[in-house]
Parts: C-alpha cells; structure tokens; sequence
C-alpha cells in the first residue's frame, strides 16, 4: 500500500538526515512514486524552512551543520527492530550481535512509556531458533572487522582452509558480506588467485586488518560478484525429482543452492545445484528417497550409502 504524502515527506527527511546525497530517483523507486512527485516533496521541505542543498538529477543534501531533533520511532518500526534483533542474534556472529543490542537499547530509550512497555510485552513473543546446520563461530568479531577493513578499504590477510588446496595465507581486498542460510560468506580481491572470490567465513582460521590500502581505486558492486564462489568450494550436483517435491521444497532448495531446474518428458525435473556441502545434498536426497535419484556426482551416492550403513551396515549392501 503507498503512504500518503505526509508521510512520504517525513520519510524523505529521515533519509536527509542518515545520508550525505540523497538522489530523487532512489526515493522514487523507495516510495513508488514519479521523480517529479519526489521534487515536489523537496520543494515543500524547502518552503517549511528545512535547508536543503542540491539540484533536480543531481541529489540533495542538509546543509552542513544543521541539525533536527531525533524522530520518535513509530511502534511498527520498534517491532520491526526487535525482530530483527531476534534474528541477529542467531544468524550474525556474537560481536554483531552485542553492537545490535546496544543499538536497540538506544532505540528503547527514545521511546515513550507505553510504546517502551509494549515492546517490552513482545520481546518474548517472538523466537528464532538457531538451525542446527549453523556452522560455530570460530573466528570471534568477524563481521566487523570485515566490514571495518571495508569502510576504511584496507588489506586484509587471513588463513583459509578450502576442501581441495588444504590451507592457504591470502591478502583480499573486501568487497562485502552476505547470508545464505547456514553460512555467512566474504566477497573480495584475492591477491594470490588474482581475481574476485567468494569465501566462507566458517572456514577462515584467523584474520588481521593491515595497514595497506587497497590496490584498485574502486571495487564493482558486490551484488555483481555473487557467484564468483572459489571453484574448490563448490560441487556440482544434479537431481531428478517429481514437481510435487520441488514445490514443497522451494524455499529450501535455494539455500541448498539451486541454479537451474527443467521439466523432463516424463513430467519431473531435473534440478541442478552448486552446493558448498555433498554430504548436506546427499541428507537432502535421502529424506525424499521416494521421488528423487541422484544424476551425478557418484560422491552423493556415496555419502548416502556411508549414511544408510552407519544405520545397519550388516543389513545395507552398497548402492
């Protein structure tokens, strides 16, 4: 549903506040509107005294040095935070998540009495469990020491284990972090493959900022990288399943890391997958024994038959 206009201009002046540009095309596509809906906002902004910088296709700006008092956060947006506070604290690692709760302390404090007390009244509402495939945290802090060495675009070195090379000493240059459920992973500038890889975190032993600056002026964005995974991470695998097990499984196939799916003659699909994990595929086959068949690679076949004869291996001949 889009807000109405004085809330649109409210919003506008909250994205003021937390950016040095803002550009009117951003705030188009954020709110649903045309640009030229957009300029008028800014100019009724304008007209109620706020000091605004900037021109029509270039971005806005506060002037340096003006200041607004905080906004009041409204109570959806208080209940938005707690959830994700809830999910921070399961899925980030533990130093990002203390930063978080001290974060929502703050958002705690700005509130009246009754939205304090209502928010205190969900906070055991709402649960999110920690899957028990969530690798542990080896490496204490880090996600902010990734995302510091980001901000400041410095070097860092760190010791990797892969599944082929063993380990390794590389400098990266981060380009940025993201989640794929179980696993968090780094994108960067690897010194010694020379080009863009994608990292698990879980499998970086240690990690240092160092005081070199990056060697390229300005890295591409990093939703452009996904994908550019480190080849020795990554099986390919491919499946036949019926459409009926596909739909069910949908959400869980694209964590599992589905690329491609297409329809066979006989009515099921043949699904191929980039997993970081076999022995996850091969559990994943196994649960749905009834209507799916491994394709290739002979390791998931293999993974399974270990997994069935840990079970009963007097009683199980291989597959």
């Amino acid at each position: 549903m889009q807000m109405n206009r004085l809330d649109r201009i409210s919003a506008i002046l909250v994205r003021l506040q937390s950016r040095s540009v803002v550009r009117a095309a951003d705030c188009a596509e954020r709110f649903g509107v045309s640009v030229r809906t957009i300029y008028r906002d800014i100019r009724t902004l304008e007209q109620a005294g706020v000091p605004i910088c900037g021109d029509a296709g270039v971005g806005y700006s506060l002037m340096e040095g003006y200041r607004l008092p905080p906004l009041m956060f409204t109570r959806e947006e208080a209940t938005a935070f707690l959830t994700a506070e809830k999910v921070v604290e399961q899925i980030a690692d533990r130093d990002t998540g203390e930063q978080f709760h001290r974060g929502m302390d703050k958002i705690r404090a700005v509130m009246r009495g009754a939205g304090k007390e209502q928010l205190a009244g969900l906070d055991d509402s709402i649960h999110v469990h920690r899957s028990r495939h969530t690798p542990p945290e080896t490496t204490p802090g880090l996600l902010q020491t990734i995302l510091r060495s980001i901000a400041d675009r410095v070097i860092i070195e760190m010791d990797y284990t892969n599944g082929a090379d063993g380990s390794s000493r590389r400098l990266v240059e981060a380009v940025g972090v993201s989640f794929s459920h179980p696993r968090w992973y780094l994108t960067a500038w690897c010194h010694l493959r020379g080009e863009y890889r994608t990292f698990r975190l879980d499998r970086i032993a240690s990690l240092t900022v160092t005081d070199c600056p990056h060697t390229i002026a300005a890295h591409p964005p990093q939703v452009s990288l996904l994908g550019h995974d480190d080849p020795n991470c990554l099986t390919r695998v491919v499946i036949r399943t019926t459409s009926e097990t596909a739909r069910r499984n949908r959400d869980a196939s694209f964590f599992l890391g589905l690329v491609e799916q297409q329809e066979l003659p006989d009515g099921r699909l043949e699904q191929t997958y980039m997993t970081y994990s076999v022995e996850t595929m091969a559990r994943w086959v196994l649960a749905h024994a009834d209507t799916t068949e491994v394709v290739s690679p002979v390791e998931v076949t293999e993974w399974i038959t270990k997994i069935l004869c840990s079970f009963a291996p007097a009683n199980l001949s291989p597959i």
